[in-house]
C-alpha cells in the first residue's frame, strides 16, 4: 500500500524531505500552491521521481462567507489567489456574499473555462513557478531536481449528501468535463475524481449509483468526512468497505485522510492512503472556531492510535512492552520509558517515528489476512483495554477523569469481520 503524505504547513517540507524514503507521493493542497507559489514549487520539483497529485480545492467554494474571509472581512489571501487562477470572476463572488452566505450549485461560473484553469493550474503551475526570480533562493535550499507532471489530473469536486444532491450532479458534470479535456491534450494524462461524501449517508443504492456513474474513470480517491476512526460506528466501517470494494472493480481506489483502519480496505482493494504528519488522519467539512498549533503527540503502534505524550508517558510506565522498536524509539527510549520527555524537545522525531511506523504498517498489510488483523485487534483490546481505561488522565479538565480505553478496537473488528457482498 502506498502512503501519500498531504502537506499543510512549512515545515513540513523539511520534514518531508527527511523522510522521502518511506513514503510513496505527495499530495498538494492548490490553495497552498496558490500562495506560496515559489517555495512549494520548488520543493516539488526538487524530487527527481517523487510522484503527486494536486487537490484543486474547490470545496472550499462551498463553505459561508465566515470561513472565507480574515478577521478583516477580505478573502483570505490563499483562497483568492486560487480563485483567480481558476476564474476571473470567483473572487468577486465570494466576496460579495452576504453574512452567513454561500455559493450555490448554479452559481459556478462557466464550467469548461474552470477546468480548463484547472488542469492548467496542475499541470503547469509547479514547472512555471519554479523557475521564476521569486524561486532562486528556494532553488538553494532545496536544489533543482527534474520537473515531473501529476500522476494524474484532479477534478474540481464538491461534497454532496445524496446522489441527488444538486452538488453530486455538478461534481460528476465537471469530472466529465475534465475527462474531455484530458483526453484532448498532448500530456496524456489521465483525470481522476475526489468523491467527498460521507458515511452517513451510504446505502446499496448510493453506492451502485456512484460505481455507475463514476465506472469510467480510472483514478478514484474517496474522502469520507470527518471519518474520526476513534468513533466510527461498525455500520460506517462496513458502508465504507463496500463503497471502496465496489470502486476498486474499475478503478485504482486510494484515501484521502484516513488512519490504520481505513488502510485495512486494503484488503477491498485500496492502494493508498494520504494523511499529514501527526495530523489529517480525518478532516470534516465543517469547521470549527478557534484551535492552533496540532499538539504534539506519540503514535502507539499496538493501539494504532495517537496518545499525547502526558498520556503516553503513563501508558508505557504500566506497560513497557508498547515502547517502540523502530529505529527512532530505540535509539531516543533506549527501553526507558523515562526517556519519553525527550521527544518534547526534538519533536521532529515524533514525525520520523510516525512515518517509519506508517511506513512498516502499510508494507504489513497488504499480505495480512482479514482473520489475522481481527484476532490482533481483539487481542489488543482484550489485554490493554481495563489497565489504560483506569490510569488517570493527565489532560483532563476534570480532575478525577481516567483516559479512554480501547473500545474502538472491537468496533474495527466487528466492522471488518463482517461479510459484505
Amino acid at each position: 500500500m502506498d502512503i501519500n503524505l498531504r502537506f499543510g504547513m512549512q515545515r513540513d517540507k523539511e520534514i518531508i524531505r527527511d523522510l522521502a524514503d518511506k513514503i510513496d507521493g505527495l499530495v498538494i493542497p492548490a490553495h497552498i500552491l496558490a500562495y506560496q507559489e515559489a517555495s512549494t514549487s520548488v520543493f516539488v520539483a526538487s524530487f527527481k521521481n517523487m510522484p503527486y497529485i494536486i487537490d484543486p480545492m474547490t470545496f472550499l467554494l462551498q463553505h459561508s462567507r465566515e470561513n472565507l474571509v480574515n478577521d478583516s472581512g477580505e478573502l483570505r489571501i490563499s483562497i483568492g489567489k486560487m480563485c483567480d487562477e481558476y476564474h476571473s470572476s470567483l473572487s468577486g463572488l465570494l466576496s460579495n456574499l452576504p453574512a452567513g452566505g454561500s455559493l450555490r450549485p448554479g452559481s459556478i461560473p462557466d464550467q469548461q473555462e474552470l477546468c480548463k484553469n484547472i488542469y492548467k493550474t496542475q499541470t503547469e503551475s509547479v514547472a512555471e513557478k519554479s523557475t521564476t526570480k521569486k524561486a532562486e533562493k528556494y532553488i538553494k535550499r532545496y536544489g533543482r531536481g527534474a520537473l515531473t507532471l501529476p500522476r494524474f489530473v484532479v477534478a474540481p469536486y464538491f461534497r454532496f449528501d445524496s446522489t441527488n444532491d444538486p452538488w453530486y450532479g455538478l461534481s460528476l458534470e465537471l469530472a466529465n468535463i475534465m475527462k474531455n479535456i484530458c483526453e484532448s491534450k498532448a500530456e496524456s494524462l489521465e483525470s481522476g475524481v475526489i468523491l467527498y461524501l460521507s458515511a452517513d449517508n451510504l446505502n446499496d443504492a448510493t453506492i451502485n449509483r456512484i460505481a455507475s456513474d463514476y465506472a469510467s474513470f480510472r483514478h478514484i480517491v474517496v474522502w469520507l468526512d470527518n471519518f474520526d476512526e476513534a468513533s466510527v460506528i461498525t455500520d460506517n466501517i462496513v458502508k465504507s468497505r463496500q463503497l471502496i470494494k465496489q470502486l476498486a472493480g474499475f478503478s485504482d481506489v486510494e484515501v484521502l485522510y484516513g488512519g490504520y483502519l481505513l488502510m485495512t480496505t486494503t484488503i477491498e482493494g485500496l492502494s493508498a492512503i494520504s494523511h499529514g504528519i501527526l495530523y489529517s488522519l480525518h478532516k470534516s467539512f465543517v469547521i470549527t472556531p478557534g484551535g492552533g498549533g496540532v499538539p504534539e503527540r506519540y503514535y502507539i503502534p499496538k493501539f494504532k492510535a495517537f496518545r499525547s505524550l502526558s498520556q503516553t508517558d503513563l501508558i508505557l510506565h504500566r506497560h513497557t512492552e508498547l515502547i517502540c522498536d523502530c529505529v527512532i524509539c530505540q535509539d531516543v527510549m533506549r527501553g526507558d520509558p523515562d526517556r519519553i520527555v525527550l521527544f518534547a524537545d526534538e519533536p521532529e522525531k515524533l514525525r520520523q517515528h510516525f512515518i517509519a511506523v506508517r511506513r512498516n504498517e502499510a508494507d504489513q498489510i497488504e499480505t495480512t489476512k482479514r482473520d489475522t488483523i481481527v484476532d490482533e485487534l481483539r487481542d489488543t483490546y482484550s489485554i490493554y483495554h481495563k489497565s489504560i481505561s483506569h490510569l488517570p488522565n493527565p489532560d483532563a479538565y476534570k480532575s478525577g477523569s481516567n483516559m479512554h480505553g480501547l473500545e474502538y478496537l472491537n468496533r474495527w473488528a466487528d466492522g471488518i469481520e463482517h461479510n459484505i457482498s
